[in-house]
């Protein structure tokens, strides 16, 4: 409920302060404006407030002079000295003086130096028998150390850099005996850094206004800061309010105009008085009146410090009403209130820019309330609903767009009761039983609301009303009540009306309402059909039985009242039904034949209501046109309703057209070619049992695992076209409509241009780093594209080509270069590159060298020769082979490496860290209990050195020698964790090659991990500062700090893929991706080093999030947080249909494989017990055999699909 302020009325106390000493004002209510004609007679009129006698601080009046006193607030609260103001010139204030005299001062602090307060003013204090000392330092941060200097007992400081924001947090600083200093956006002062050195016991600090106004940098250099800030100056002043609203009171706000200053910044050691806030204006009532209003009492006083000039009094008044007038471009909220048990509604005086940057926080006291926003079409209503209703209470509901606050409302919540009860009926409508005309039944129907007006009729609330009529039982259940007579009243006709009385014991709410008996037979007075509707947009298609259409209708009860209600449907139409039906089977709307079907039935959504359902039969008649189809209903009281429909001939493909790929298509591939299929309703065809009658020339149709049809151009026995030049591809329809593609076939493609991405590669390392490229597959850096410009595969596909990399060092000099598996080991062949090989660089001794990489075909043939390869063994060729072959094309890098201790890396930087990491439970906590899934959602920022010139360094570390990079790790948030893992590449349990591992350094500039904790319920988001701290190559130790963000917003997969690792010998896949191609010595069998073994896992993570019994085949879900990290919600085996009884095999059971040496392989689906998987994709049988496919589907959590088919090829 919104309080009722009062605005101060001070004329008594007007009248008494001439009578009382001034000391005794500090006793006194403060009136509702401090001010005078000047801006020294203002401070007069506030320090006669503070009652303090005997130490005064002079300030500077002037606009120049006023950055010298920002710091003064707190000084003066500590010193208990109210601020004098002086002006330019010689001469000393003439009421300032007045009121040193009147306050008997003897010592002033003067908080500038001579250039701003002259000597002259200086002079006539020391005349006065005041002692003067001087605050004034060479700048204006080294007033404000000058100024903290004479504070002691200090542990916190506040840090600022404007007018505006000095103000805002002068109050609260000051009764916190917390020294204002003063700061550069980009850097702290030499001096305001000295001050802190050498005061240990200051250990936290405030930052007052954003990174535009303090950079991140001076943040991270004060101890233990917190920043409070909005998106301006008077936003921040909000946010100051807000953010220490626990230590503020509010029997006293005082507002000052946030542009002049120094009247608030004379008021500050006031406001400290009473803890109260100081709220700056610039003219209009700012948005954080309303929080104000919210903590007022009845008897609060809001005073003004200044004139009206500079605070208008409906200013003032407006804060003590806590209505805003905000810019019309201003987002503001106008008012919340309940509108049911269980929401609340927020309206807005616009609608924002963004709805999705509006959050909402809802309290019942300290207690938080989840709820759900749903907002209307414009934007400017939300309603917040709680799944459960709200208890009653006093609840809080904070809005906030994006960082800035809109304030917080209080909303008063009655426990949810029964206000009304209506009987909506003026008619009972009577129907005799179908099997007993001597039995009637009566049909009414009612209405329950509550105090908010909402219906509650079919909630538990209202099953607690007994509703009673004298003749018979009257049966209630969610807005229909049915009257069943007793025996000597079995004919309802009898009476001409009846009585219904209701009655709720909780409420006390009653209701009587007498009925007509309705002279006619019957619950509806009418009911009219209207159109017919398909979820997906089909059309009413012969033989289609899978679709249900619905008839939208209007119905009126007996009494005229609009319905839906499923009984009263029933009992209301003229019903029929297929032989032997009885009760509600008897359903059935009459139709002009027997192909289509109209049915009441129960609306699956709410089985109270009634829908109209069309189907049509699912006998297929071979229409040969369309057909008219008529749907009659009729009511007991006669009125009668059609609806006119088409039932469609069943669907033909009628349209194909041919569509020309997206890239060239060269000799030697099969290409998909895109296509559009609509039969004759203008329905797209995609499946292949759909677009049969299509007549293809130049290429041919093959089917998806999904069942879905594709055109491929190229030759059937999968050699690709075999020539170049102009090839036309035609189609045809049953129905005679042609479409044709004309595709100019490329040269064969080869290897063109090797592209080399130079940000994957550090180019000044440190002796002792290493760092390492690939074709992607981990790392990459190097790809390849083909002469037409497109990508060529280098790590899923079998290729021939490869790069390799050469040093302009000797071997141990600058440069060392090898070559590395995916499992990162370092293998004893040439640096080469390809499928799942990389090329490691490592930087040796100092010098510079450049590393050339080479793009070659392995596969080079002799000179002369049409057979015989120069590499004896392509996919291992030696350094001198690989010297022979002609590079396609080449790329190369220049990298400078620096000694363990050079003095040109002048320091060190850390990455950050851009996305938010998801916030939940790891499944251990222990270094051997964290999974690898739990890895795949850290955070991993990179420590590198920095050069004069910006540029990176690649930093060595080797912690066996006992000189690790890293010293040292931490967070300032229980919200996160360091990974302690040590990352070795022994724990990727990968399947494959295990020699020559090597060991990833624990601390080395890669080897950070970060994870983001679980957060405790109703908070969404936090934050922390990582802190690294680093052996530099001076010997000494640097710290390195970086924010790292986490968030509850669930993981939501955006794709599902399949990785099939073809650079493994015995796998390939097919062009599209779908299907996968298995040798038997790495499919069959339950051997462990089969790819498909029993206990195996075909999902990149098992149930318990470890990769160590990973197949080389395995379904991932990408999602916002991680490349793959998200685990599916469940990988299954597709069972094929049933064959016919006559044996033949259905299509969908049978894989017709095309071998390179053209010859057709036919494979049949193996039965569903020949391979099966868990929900987690581990493999629990595997009695696969050369010859065989399955059909494998991933399903991700937020409903997304990827099928694929495995094939155990024939030997």
């Amino acid at each position: 409920m919104k309080k009722t302020k009062v605005l101060a009325s001070l004329t008594l106390a007007s009248l008494t302060i001439s009578m009382l000493p001034f000391n005794a004002f500090a006793n006194v209510l403060v009136p509702t404006r401090l001010a005078g004609g000047t801006a020294a007679q203002t401070a007069v009129q506030i320090a006669d407030q503070t009652g303090w006698t005997g130490t005064a601080i002079l300030a500077s009046s002037t606009s120049y002079g006023m950055v010298d006193a920002l710091a003064a607030g707190p000084l003066a609260y500590s010193l208990k000295a109210p601020i004098l103001l002086t002006g330019a010139g010689a001469t000393l204030d003439a009421d300032t003086k007045k009121e040193l005299t009147k306050l008997a001062v003897k010592t002033v602090y003067v908080t500038s130096g001579t250039a701003v307060i002259s000597q002259g003013v200086l002079e006539q204090l020391s005349e006065m028998g005041i002692t003067v000392i001087p605050l004034g330092g060479v700048d204006r941060a080294a007033t404000s150390v000058n100024i903290a200097k004479k504070m002691t007992g200090v542990t916190k400081v506040a840090v600022v850099n404007g007018l505006q924001d000095a103000l805002s947090i002068a109050a609260v600083a000051s009764a916190a005996n917390e020294p204002i200093l003063l700061t550069d956006k980009a850097a702290l002062p030499a001096s305001v850094s000295a001050y802190l050195a050498t005061n240990p016991g200051i250990t936290s600090s405030d930052v007052i206004g954003g990174k535009g106004i303090i950079s991140e940098a001076v943040m991270s250099s004060l101890p233990k800061a917190t920043r409070h800030a909005g998106t301006t100056a008077y936003d921040t002043n909000a946010q100051v309010i807000q953010d220490f609203s626990s230590v503020i009171t509010y029997s006293n706000v005082f507002v000052a105009n946030g542009r002049t200053g120094i009247d608030a910044l004379a008021g500050a050691p006031l406001a400290a008085m009473t803890k109260s806030a100081i709220v700056l204006t610039e003219g209009t009532v700012p948005a954080v009146a309303s929080l104000v209003h919210d903590k007022l009492a009845t008897d609060s006083v809001v005073t003004a410090i200044g004139g009206e000039a500079v605070v208008p009094e409906s200013v003032r008044k407006g804060i003590l009403s806590g209505v805003a007038t905000l810019p019309a471009s201003q987002l503001s909220v106008a008012r919340v209130n309940a509108v049911s048990a269980s929401s609340f509604k927020v309206v807005f005086n616009q609608a924002p820019a963004d709805s999705t940057k509006v959050t909402f926080t809802v309290k019942n006291m300290v207690t938080p309330v989840t709820v759900s926003p749903t907002w209307n079409s414009a934007k400017t209503e939300a309603i917040l609903t709680s799944s459960a209703n709200f208890s009653e209470g006093t609840y809080s509901v904070a809005v906030k767009n994006g960082d800035t606050d809109l304030g917080t409302s209080k909303v008063d919540v009655a426990a949810q009761k029964i206000a009304e009860i209506k009987i909506t009926s003026t008619k009972l409508g009577v129907v005799t039983n179908s099997s007993d005309a001597s039995k009637q039944t009566g049909y009414a129907t009612y209405l329950v609301l509550d105090q908010y007006q909402n219906d509650i009729t079919c909630s538990g609330l209202a099953n607690n009303i007994i509703f009673q009529s004298g003749v018979g039982s009257v049966e209630v259940k969610d807005g229909l009540l049915t009257v069943t007579p007793n025996t000597t009243n079995s004919n309802l006709m009898q009476f001409s009306t009846v009585v219904i009385t209701g009655y709720d014991s909780t409420s006390g709410v009653s209701v009587t309402s007498t009925l007509t008996t309705s002279t006619q037979i019957g619950t509806l007075s009418d009911f009219q059909l209207g159109d017919l509707k398909n979820a997906d947009g089909k059309v009413l298609t012969d033989g289609d039985s899978s679709s249900i259409f619905y008839a939208n209708y209007t119905a009126k009860d007996i009494s005229g009242n609009p319905t839906t209600d499923y009984q009263i449907i029933m009992n209301g139409l003229i019903l029929h039904g297929d032989a032997g039906a009885t009760g509600n089977e008897i359903n059935q709307l009459t139709t002009s034949h027997s192909y289509v079907k109209a049915t009441i039935e129960k609306d699956p959504t709410d089985s109270t209501k009634a829908v109209v359902k069309v189907v049509a039969s699912s006998a297929n008649t071979s229409l040969a046109m369309d057909m008219p189809t008529v749907i009659t209903a009729m009511t007991w009281t006669g009125k009668t309703s059609t609806l006119t429909t088409t039932l469609k001939k069943a669907s033909t493909a009628d349209t194909f057209i041919l569509m020309a790929p997206a890239n060239s298509i060269a000799v030697g591939e099969n290409k998909e070619i895109p296509f559009s299929c609509l039969d004759q309703n203008g329905a797209a065809l995609t499946k292949m049992d759909d677009i049969k009658g299509i007549t293809l020339s130049g290429a041919h149709f093959e089917a998806n695992v999904d069942g879905t049809a594709k055109v491929i151009v190229g030759d059937v026995n999968n050699y690709g076209i075999p020539n170049d030049g102009q090839q036309v591809i035609t189609a045809t329809t049953s129905t005679g409509k042609f479409s044709s593609l004309t595709l100019n076939i490329q040269k064969r493609a080869v290897a063109d241009t090797l592209t080399f991405n130079r940000s994957a590669i550090i180019n000044t390392m440190q002796a002792g780093a290493v760092q390492r490229v690939d074709m992607g597959y981990l790392y990459g850096g190097l790809s390849v594209k083909d002469q037409y410009g497109r990508a060529i595969d280098m790590v899923n596909e079998p290729q021939t080509y490869a790069v390799y990399a050469t040093s302009s060092t000797a071997a141990g000099a600058a440069i060392n270069l090898s070559q590395n598996n995916g499992l990162l080991s370092v293998t004893s062949g040439s640096p080469l590159s390809y499928g799942n090989m990389g090329i490691q660089i490592e930087a040796a001794n100092v010098g510079t060298g450049t590393v050339t990489f080479n793009l070659v075909d392995t596969a080079q043939k002799k000179a002369g020769s049409n057979t015989e390869t120069i590499c004896a063994d392509p996919a291992n060729p030696t350094a001198a082979e690989l010297a022979s072959l002609a590079i396609i094309d080449s790329k190369s890098v220049t990298i400078s490496v620096l000694a363990a201790d050079s003095t040109d890396i002048k320091g060190y930087t850390i990455s950050p860290v851009a996305k938010p990491l998801y916030a939940a439970a790891l499944k251990g906590t222990t270094p051997a209990a964290i999974t690898w899934q739990d890895n795949a959602y850290d955070a991993n920022p990179f420590i590198y050195g920095t050069t004069a010139s910006g540029s990176k360094v690649v930093l060595a570390s080797n912690t066996k020698a006992g000189k690790p990079l890293i010293v040292g790790k931490s967070v300032d948030s229980t919200d996160f964790n360091i990974d302690p893992n040590e990352y070795t590449l022994s724990k990727l349990g990968y399947p494959g090659q295990g020699v020559g591992r090597i060991t990833i350094d624990p601390n080395g500039y890669d080897s950070i991990f970060v994870s983001a904790n679980a957060l405790p319920d109703n908070v969404t988001q936090s934050s922390c500062n990582l802190t690294v701290t680093i052996k530099g190559a001076d010997g000494a130790v640097h710290a390195l700090t970086t924010v790292i963000k986490s968030t509850t917003e669930n993981p939501a997969a955006s794709n599902v893929g399949v990785t099939a690792d073809a650079s493994y010998d015995g796998i390939s896949v097919s062009d599209d991706g779908n299907t996968v191609y298995l040798t038997p010595a790495v499919s069959t069998g339950n051997s462990s080093g089969n790819t498909l073994a029993v206990g195996k896992c075909i999902s990149r993570f098992d149930a318990a999030g470890g990769k160590a019994n990973r197949s080389l085949i395995y379904f991932y879900a990408k999602d916002q947080y991680t490349a793959k990290g998200q685990s599916l919600a469940q990988i299954f085996v597709v069972p094929g249909p049933d064959n016919a009884a006559d044996g033949t095999v259905d299509p969908d059971n049978v894989y017709t494989y095309t071998a390179k040496t053209g010859s057709k392989q036919t494979y049949t689906r193996a039965d569903a017990s020949a391979f099966t998987v868990d929900q987690y994709g581990t493999i629990t049988a595997n009695n696969l055999k050369a010859g065989d496919f399955v059909v494998l589907t991933g399903v991700s959590k937020n409903g997304l699909l990827k099928t694929i088919r495995v094939v155990v090829l024939k030997q």
